[in-house]
């Protein structure tokens, strides 16, 4: 590994990470990137969609939309499969979501429960259905492996197995201590190393404590039921207050689902996902986890039968959106709960910063409606 010549290093080459140093390289900047582990995690599927809650994310979500398509035909490969997303619940629980998309500008359909219903046959929805068509299901390891990949064939260098001890920060530059003895200095580094980020970066950032989401995943198969077109990817934001009142006099429907719940199709199948809140404690117990989704889908989906080899259960660093700036070093944090989902739009904002604290100019033109402010670390500390 040599220990001079590159005009950043990137610590970490997850999603994030990975994107950053292919958004630099693409660039013409001599890049570094740095993994800490030896082996690629190989395992699911992210739901990317254009339209969020908030519309900084949902920004986010539309500029990571543009650079996907560059992403697959620079990869020569699919690594998206295109499903739609149909996101379900009471008006009020999807009141913030309509609300976004419509100032964000954002393509969407607003369907009655049995307007979806009609289109979906074997689907039982809520009562107002958000559809998005321009959404799909993202292969996690096959997209690690392309943004890599990408990044070394701009001009990057992986060095993978390479445990970073800390990144400090000068006038003039950054440098990086590795845990056997290596210093790499540049004039940048950027640091996507999700909750190490701030032990790393030692007294350089104040970040917020990293929270944990519990996923709960549960597979089945599909019945004879099916219509023209395949399920949907779905989010059920069910809300037992929210359906309450909206029921008002008549009350509430007996057996309203209690779990919040995602579902990724899966050729003749279907994937069920339950996330418990961030920092709601120990995992669940799986198991019971599993029985509450098999209710659920006696009740939502009829006909899907549950694999008894289920469930497994997986784990996500969660937290405020971090893409800021400290004098030479970047920061990229907090997109944990989004996967691979918000990586590429995330990769060009951090390669912005690490260019800005290079003294590139950046281009006329080039401020589109994305707020940056929101993502920076004095609002995360707010």
């Amino acid at each position: 590994m040599t220990q001079d010549g590159y005009d950043v290093v990137v610590v970490g080459a997850g999603a994030t990470g990975s994107a950053t140093a292919w958004a630099l390289a693409r660039r013409g900047r001599r890049v570094l990137l740095l993994d800490g582990a030896h082996d690629d995690p190989a395992h699911g599927r992210d739901l990317v969609r254009p339209g969020h809650a908030d519309v900084a994310r949902c920004r986010l979500a539309l500029l990571s939309h543009q650079w996907w398509n560059v992403l697959e035909n620079e990869a020569g490969e699919r690594l998206l499969e295109p499903t739609g997303c149909v996101e379900h619940g009471p008006v009020e629980a999807l009141r913030p979501l309509v609300e976004t998309l419509l100032v964000a500008e954002v393509p969407f359909e607003y369907l009655t429960g049995p307007e979806a219903e009609q289109r979906w046959p074997g689907m039982r929805f809520d009562d107002r259905a958000v559809v998005q068509a321009a959404a799909g299901l993202a292969d996690v390891a096959a997209t690690l492996a392309a943004l890599r990949r990408q990044a070394v064939s701009h001009g990057a260098d992986l060095v993978r197995g390479a445990q970073v001890r800390a990144v400090h920060a000068g006038d003039d530059g950054a440098r990086v201590e590795l845990v056997d003895g290596t210093v790499l200095d540049a004039p940048v580094v950027v640091v996507c190393a999700g909750p190490a980020t701030a032990a790393l970066a030692g007294g350089l950032v104040a970040l917020p404590e990293a929270l944990t989401v519990h996923e709960t995943r549960v597979r089945g198969t599909r019945g004879a039921v099916s219509g023209p077109t395949g399920w949907p990817a779905f989010v059920h934001r069910a809300d037992a207050d929210a359906h309450r009142s909206a029921r008002g006099a008549l009350g509430p429907d007996a057996g309203y689902p209690g779990l919040r719940v995602r579902g990724e199709p899966a050729g003749d199948g279907v994937v069920l996902v339950h996330r418990t809140e961030p920092g709601a404690g120990p995992a669940p117990d799986a198991e019971r986890v599993a029985e509450e989704l098999a209710a659920y889908a006696a009740q939502c989906l009829p006909g899907v039968v549950l694999d008894p080899d289920g469930p497994w259960v997986s784990n996500r660093a969660v937290g405020p959106v971090v893409l800021d700036r400290v004098g030479r070093v970047v920061v990229g944090v907090g997109l944990g709960a989004h996967g691979v989902a918000l990586a590429p739009g995330a990769g060009q904002l951090l390669a912005d910063l690490a260019e800005d604290a290079l003294g590139v100019p950046r281009p006329l033109g080039d401020e589109e409606d994305l707020d940056r402010s929101t993502f920076s670390l004095a609002t995360a500390a707010v």
